[in-house]
Order: structure tokens, then C-alpha cells, then sequence
């Protein structure tokens, strides 16, 4: 089959992602912090008590991502995306019964297995293997679905828990994560392009969608693969991955708790306000967060395949900070809007750089388990900060300490990129004088 056709099929396989990410992914990282308060006074249960829920789905995706860093590239992509989507749904319609806090625990544990693990990192190493020139914009396209389907979702779903209830709500968004997600990823999501006789794109140099204007040697994948045994001793893998980690924390206090900081919270019978302001306000917020993160990913993917790993890692850290001091100023307007949209930026980083670091530092050779562990482990922060944000939270009835937390952790993420990306180039002109 030839390469030289007009439409690559690989960007079939970045649309499954997007859709994919913009449901199955967006609805548990993005939308489910509108559900958070709902559920904890239903329930009658802490704020704790939910958030160990974040933490149970976050540990399960550990190992999760590391059995899909080590099976990707053997089992077809679309047996595992299929089961994701199916498996995903099934999580949705259980939530919608729940009366017990062990239900929703056990849930939660599914949903780590499948929703997380099985999603941004199983569309990030497929989408890898398409693509050797345009990688980093082919897996920002395919990530960017959650925050399109978080822009578009945050005001259904906040509409349908008004209108319907919560209960019904999730009904709903199983439906739609069935209708719209399994279809196109059944069809087109082949793991590799070899899989249909073709290459990856970019590999010939007459492919016609490639573009080499602006490329320069130390903005592209490394052609020099280190491996994964040498890789495992490496400090710049280490580095990485605990600045990950650290990324991952942020991400795990921030994202279930966003709107109950803008708005409140009733624990025990007892109202706090943390924000004051209204749900709808707070939806709408949560929605301009989403646009963000559409752009920010797109443009992510973009930067990095432009102006090299360094400059991406210093714009999505530096957000991350801003976003951590507005969280800070809840009760005002500027604080909440200024925090949703440097957030919007930061939190890319979360789902975009593991992979595109991972092949730009040590090549793509064992890129599923170089992947794998650092989203493992990053995986491993988000549940520290889940349940560290729910403790310091009952603790004090306020989220300021959490986000001074985070505030730390995002300094030293940045200063842990920036030291990993020499020790890398290092360890990448020993194997190539070898």
C-alpha cells in the first residue's frame, strides 16, 4: 500500500483519541468535581472520605499504566481502546446507583484501571508509533479532547444535575461515551501503522503532509535510542520521573476540588464556604478551564515540536505556579478565572510531555515502559494529593495550605526538568560514540 496516498490513516488514530479523551478521560479527570459535592452530602460521608475514592482510582491506574506500557505494543489497539470505552460506561451507569461509600471506592478502582490508564497513555504511545515528524502535534490533537469535551460537557453536565439529578446525569454521559467513542475506536485505532503496510509518517522523505521548515536537530526525536536497560540507571530518568510525580500531586489536589474551592461544601451537616460562589458560576469557570486546555494542548504539542523541550517544560511549569497562587483568592472573581486558565496551560503538561520527553531524551526504543513508569508515578502523586488536599481541607476548612503544597511541588517540577534534559544529551552522545 502506498505511503504517497492523500490521507494519512493516522490521523483516524488521533481523532479516536480525541474522542476518546473527550469523553471517557475528560468525564472522571474533569467533570466529576461537579458531582464531588453532591455526592458527599447524599452520601453523608467527609470530603475525605471522597477524595480517598480519587486516591484508590489513582493507585489502580499505577499499575494499570504500567501493564499497558508493556502489553501496547502487543495486544491490538483496538481490542484495549474498545474495552476502555465499554468499560468506562458500565463505571458511568454503576455511579448513578450507588448508596454506599465502598460502591463508589470500588468504582473509582475500575475507573483508574480503565478511564486513566487505559486512555491518555495508551492514546499517547499509539499515536507515537504513527508518527515520526509532526509527533508532538499529533499527540497534543489527540489529547486536546478532554478539554474540548470538558468545555462542551461542564455546562450539560451541570444543566442535567440541576434539571435531572446527579443520578440521571450519569446515565447520560455512560450513553454518551458508548455512542460517541466505540464506533471510530473499533474501526481505526490499529496500534501501528505496519499493521496496514505503511509507515510511520515521516519516514519517506516525499510524504506530502511533512513540513521540515523551522526543524532543528535538537527539536527532534533523538535518532539515537539508548534502551531501556541503560535508561533504568540513568539520573535524567529519575529526574524525570520524579518531576512527574511532583506533577502529578498538583494535578491530584487541584482537579477534584477546582470548584468546591470557588463555591462550598456541606461535611457533617455543616455548610462551609470556601469561595461563595454560585454552581453555575463555577460551571461556567470550569468551562472557560476546559477551552484553555483544548488550546494550551494543541499549541503544547506544537511548541515542543518547534522550540525544543526546554522552553515547552518552563511555560507549562511557570503556569502551574500562577495558577497555584490564584487558587489562593478564592472569594474574588479574578483569582478563580486567572487560576482556571494558567491551570488550563499547566495541567497539559500532566498528559502531554511524558511521552513527547520520553522520545525526545531516549529515543523510541522500550518508549511504552519508559512511559508507563513515569506515568505510573505520576499517577502515584495524584493520589498523595488527592488525599493530602481532603485531609489538610477537614483539617482547617480551607484548601490555602494545599495549594501553598502545590505551589512548592511546582518549583521543584520545573527545576527537575531543566536538570534531567543535559543528563539526557549526555547519556545519548555515550551511546552514539559506542
Amino acid at each position: 500500500m502506498s505511503q504517497q496516498r492523500k490521507f494519512f490513516p493516522g490521523w483516524l488514530v488521533v481523532a479516536s483519541g480525541f474522542v476518546i479523551m473527550a469523553t471517557c478521560y475528560t468525564i472522571f479527570v474533569n467533570c466529576m468535581s461537579l458531582f464531588q459535592p453532591l455526592i458527599v452530602s447524599d452520601l453523608g460521608i467527609t470530603l475525605a472520605q471522597y477524595n480517598i475514592s480519587n486516591a484508590i482510582s489513582t493507585v489502580v491506574s499505577v499499575i494499570g499504566s504500567l501493564v499497558i506500557g508493556h502489553v501496547a505494543d502487543k495486544v491490538s489497539g483496538r481490542v484495549l481502546g474498545s474495552l476502555t470505552v465499554i468499560a468506562t460506561s458500565a463505571v458511568l451507569a454503576g455511579m448513578s446507583f450507588v448508596g454506599e461509600l465502598w460502591q463508589v471506592y470500588v468504582l473509582f478502582a475500575v475507573s483508574g484501571c480503565f478511564a486513566v490508564a487505559s486512555t491518555r497513555l495508551l492514546i499517547s504511545l499509539v499515536t507515537a508509533n504513527w508518527f515520526t515528524a509532526k509527533r508532538g502535534l499529533a499527540i497534543s490533537i489527540a489529547l486536546s479532547g478532554s478539554g474540548f469535551g470538558g468545555a462542551i460537557l461542564s455546562p450539560i453536565v451541570s444543566s442535567l444535575i440541576v434539571s435531572v439529578g446527579w443520578r440521571s446525569a450519569f446515565l447520560v454521559l455512560a450513553a454518551v461515551c458508548i455512542v460517541a467513542a466505540l464506533p471510530i475506536t473499533a474501526y481505526s485505532f490499529r496500534t501501528k501503522p505496519s499493521d496496514i503496510g505503511l509507515k510511520p509518517l515521516g519516514e519517506n522523505p516525499g510524504d506530502p503532509s511533512v513540513s521540515t521548515a523551522g526543524d532543528k536537530d535538537e527539536h527532534t526525536a533523538p535518532e539515537v535510542s539508548v534502551g531501556w536497560s541503560r535508561i533504568k540507571k540513568s539520573p535524567a530518568f529519575w529526574l524525570l520521573v520524579v518531576a512527574f510525580l511532583f506533577m502529578g500531586l498538583v494535578n491530584g489536589a487541584i482537579l477534584p476540588n477546582q470548584v468546591t474551592n470557588m463555591t462550598s461544601v456541606t461535611v457533617n451537616g455543616a455548610k462551609i464556604v470556601t469561595g461563595g460562589h454560585d454552581p453555575m458560576w463555577a460551571g461556567t469557570v470550569l468551562s472557560a478551564y476546559m477551552v484553555t486546555v483544548v488550546i494550551a494542548k494543541i499549541s503544547l504539542g506544537a511548541i515542543y515540536d518547534r522550540f525544543g523541550l526546554r522552553f515547552g517544560n518552563i511555560l507549562g511549569s511557570v503556569a502551574c505556579i500562577i495558577a497555584c497562587v490564584a487558587l489562593c483568592f478564592p472569594t474574588t472573581d479574578l483569582g478563580p478565572i486567572v487560576a482556571a486558565v494558567s491551570f488550563g496551560v499547566g495541567t497539559c503538561m500532566g498528559t502531554i510531555t511524558p511521552t513527547i520527553a520520553a522520545s525526545k531524551q531516549f529515543g523510541m526504543a522500550d518508549l511504552g515502559k519508559v512511559t508507563g513508569t513515569i506515568t505510573s508515578l505520576e499517577m502515584v502523586g495524584g493520589t498523595v494529593g488527592a488525599i493530602v488536599s481532603g485531609v489538610l481541607f477537614d483539617a482547617t476548612g480551607s484548601f490555602a495550605s494545599t495549594w501553598i503544597v502545590c505551589l512548592a511541588c511546582s518549583v521543584v517540577m520545573l527545576v527537575f526538568l531543566l536538570a534531567s534534559e543535559p543528563i539526557a544529551a549526555k547519556l545519548r552522545a555515550s551511546v552514539a560514540g559506542e
